[in-house]
């Protein structure tokens, strides 16, 4: 972030939404591809500043933002953003990200200035613990996958189920104490955000959250993809096949990561 390429210049001019800005500049990674809007952080100090030049904005992806409902839908270009390239990902394909030319974009101040980062953390803080919750819950699809094949799957010439077989169990165990572990650490995390979003958490608390909130997510995308391999081991041959779906939930969830 500190490294941003997006500068922002104050315009002189004020919106009902904010302090009115010209933003220019290259979004490398951009999740709002397909969005009417979208927040960014643009550099408002000099490189210096670092990220304490940073400020945070409120962007329409096409102007004006509000329309009447009879009104024709504005072009795709009418606030100056251009798509450079749509990246060519591993998974999460239904989300298209996109490297984003900004040039002289309309844009509103949110928040003080040069205060982005601070401004942006508690939405960065949900869309971390958001995205431990997915790594968890596709680790879960992996695993119901693998004990559902364990119940019909036969070996030793159709006398014996995978689920009778206890090296077999073990495996799935294993998965599954993963799996109960990395609930506990995510919504553990979860409700403390609770605590601190109804101003009920004590001073520890916040310490942790502050503390733990990163750690979910990387703790819980790195472990969940592992446990997701496994989960495709316990299938033998069938678990590669993408008709499964194990393949795409460990390409979505490595970009937890």
């Amino acid at each position: 972030m500190s490294r941003t390429e997006t500068t922002a210049v104050y315009t002189g001019k004020n919106h009902s939404f904010g302090p009115k800005y010209s933003l220019n500049g290259l979004k490398w990674f951009s999740s709002a591809t397909d969005s009417e809007v979208s927040v960014a952080l643009a550099r408002t100090g000099t490189v210096e500043d670092g990220s304490r030049g940073l400020s945070l904005f409120l962007v329409p992806l096409r102007l004006p933002l509000l329309r009447e409902p009879s009104d024709p839908p504005s072009s795709s270009v009418s606030n100056n953003i251009f798509v450079h390239r749509l990246k060519n990902k591993i998974g999460t394909h239904a989300l298209p990200t996109a490297e984003l030319i900004l040039s002289s974009t309309e844009a509103y101040l949110m928040g003080e200035l040069n205060q982005g980062i601070k401004n942006i953390a508690p939405v960065l803080n949900i869309t971390r613990l958001w995205s431990a919750a997915a790594s968890v819950g596709n680790l879960r699809k992996c695993l119901s996958i693998a004990m559902a094949y364990a119940k019909v799957r036969s070996i030793r010439g159709g006398s014996q189920l995978l689920q009778d077989t206890p090296i077999h169990v073990a495996q799935l165990a294993s998965i599954n104490l993963l799996y109960r572990a990395l609930t506990h650490l995510t919504f553990g995390v979860i409700s403390l955000l609770g605590k601190s979003e109804c101003g009920v958490a004590t001073t520890d608390e916040l310490r942790r959250l502050r503390m733990l909130t990163p750690v979910a997510k990387a703790f819980a995308a790195e472990k969940a993809c592992a446990g997701m391999e496994e989960a495709m081991a316990a299938l033998g041959g069938a678990g590669y096949m993408e008709e499964n779906g194990i393949g795409r939930s460990i390409r979505d969830a490595l970009v937890e990561k």
